[in-house]
């Protein structure tokens, strides 16, 4: 999960608009948030993924739902505030359904900055607050095969780049294949891995994550630095990819976790 920047309200959604919508759900109960310029914000409000569990949901196989926070039910005086509504997969929206998080506290990633929240370890999230504790509980955000598989796939396979890579940057600055061919696969190598991580790609808080705390990753970018191949472009990469990574360190996990038993 990572803090996502949502668009501004859409100008179709009036005030008078979302009067008569509200007054309508109120009185039969429809779906009146269903709207293609609502649904179209919100999916490039998280580059179309599902802002809890980061799957996308542009595929044939999961779309969107339009998450309430605050359950509409409770709450329907804000079932189309555009501060009330989030774009969430199916899996998610259901295993939150009518959650109190008027009264329970709750990760809101347009909102709340989720590392301050969570920290991941083996592809499995921790809880560093009753905010992180609640949101993992009641999402299933550890589901073995429907998330945390997932994240151990794709992750894994970047791994195996970074390993391939390492190879290449430590024979170009031995001197055994140095080549522009060579030096020109591992930048266009690394900035693809980089970029695997950012906020537009499945999963890139846990991506993220495991870029930034291994050790070849940042062995591969000590070459590139000496050799004098670092630029401004995987400078700005870079810091993209540790904004996104969540804690690793999970002391503020157990403590918090000692705090509650």
């Amino acid at each position: 999960m990572i803090k996502i920047n949502k668009k501004e309200c859409p100008v179709e959604l009036t005030a008078d608009l979302k009067r008569i919508l509200t007054e309508e759900f109120i009185k039969t109960g429809k779906s009146v948030w269903k709207k293609q310029f609502i649904e179209k914000a919100l999916l490039e409000s998280s580059y179309n993924k599902c802002c809890y569990c980061e799957c996308k949901i542009d595929r044939e196989s999961k779309y969107m739902e339009v998450e309430h926070f605050h359950d509409k039910n409770s709450n329907p005086h804000l079932v189309v505030e555009w501060e009330n509504l989030l774009p969430s997969c199916k899996r998610c929206n259901g295993h939150k359904s009518t959650y109190n998080t008027v009264i329970n506290p709750f990760i809101n990633p347009a909102k709340m900055n989720p590392k301050e929240h969570l920290s991941i370890s083996t592809y499995r999230f921790y809880p560093k607050t009753l905010a992180g504790k609640n949101t993992i509980d009641q999402l299933m955000l550890n589901d073995p095969k429907r998330l945390v598989l997932p994240r151990f796939e794709i992750t894994d396979a970047l791994l195996t780049q970074i390993d391939e890579l390492f190879e290449k940057a430590v024979e170009y600055n031995d001197g055994t294949r140095k080549t522009i061919q060579n030096k020109n696969k591992i930048l266009g190598t690394l900035e693809n891995l980089m970029c695997e991580g950012l906020p537009d790609s499945e999963y890139s808080g846990t991506v993220a994550t495991e870029l930034i705390k291994n050790v070849k990753f940042f062995r591969i970018i000590h070459i590139i630095k000496i050799e004098g191949l670092w630029n401004a472009d995987l400078e700005n990469l870079l810091q993209q990819l540790e904004g996104n990574a969540l804690d690793f360190d999970n002391n503020s996990a157990k403590q918090f976790m000692e705090s509650v038993t």
